[in-house]
């Protein structure tokens, strides 16, 4: 088994800089419209998502007003998408144990590539906004594959609560204000 532990570092511009810019995809959401998607973005599930077992690509989009909130949309569904976060937001300490053979699909040769989300259930009212430890998602971000777990560990909740204080907290206020109807995750 190998251990995997909450991503919460990124790459800074001096990491980027050397790197040819990505290629664009255009992606459908009924969300945010025709957006442009850097091609280092679209991920490749090895495992379906559970509830989406036909959807297999997902486009990872950034949207300002909502950071640090991702939104994961599926390519070909455009009412598919899931809002997610880093899992060190809400737990800050959170993980996950992989197995051999999930790390070998997810093709990570390096912990430090493995960035861990988890899916949120969206309310209008931020106090109510809830995350999914019980099925995290792992993202290879060198490989651009992800894996959406499902753990059997009971001390995990479906529905943690994601209030309180902190960075999380305020966006959790622009997250209900600007998508009080966004499907729950």
């Amino acid at each position: 088994m190998s251990m995997l532990g909450v991503k919460t570092a990124r790459a800074g511009p001096e990491a980027r800089a050397s790197a040819p810019p990505p290629t664009r995809v255009d992606v459908k959401s009924h969300r945010f419209g025709a957006v442009a998607v850097p091609s280092d973005r679209i991920l490749r599930f090895v495992r379906p998502v559970v509830g989406f077992q036909d959807i297999a690509e997902y486009a990872v989009i950034e949207d300002e007003e909502s950071a640090p909130l991702l939104w994961i949309q599926a390519l070909g569904a455009p009412e598919v998408l899931l809002p997610v976060v880093d899992a060190g937001l809400v737990n800050g300490g959170y993980s996950v144990e992989l197995a051999d053979e999930e790390v070998a699909a997810l093709g990570l040769q390096r912990a430090e590539d493995a960035r861990l989300l988890v899916v949120l259930t969206l309310s209008p009212d931020p106090s109510a906004i809830t995350a999914n430890l019980r099925a995290p998602i792992v993202w290879n971000t060198r490989g651009a594959t992800a894996m959406q777990l499902v753990l059997q560990d009971a001390a995990f909740s479906f529905s943690h609560p994601v209030g309180g204080a902190g960075r999380l907290a305020r966006a959790n206020k622009e997250v209900a204000r600007a998508c009080p109807d966004t499907p729950e995750g």
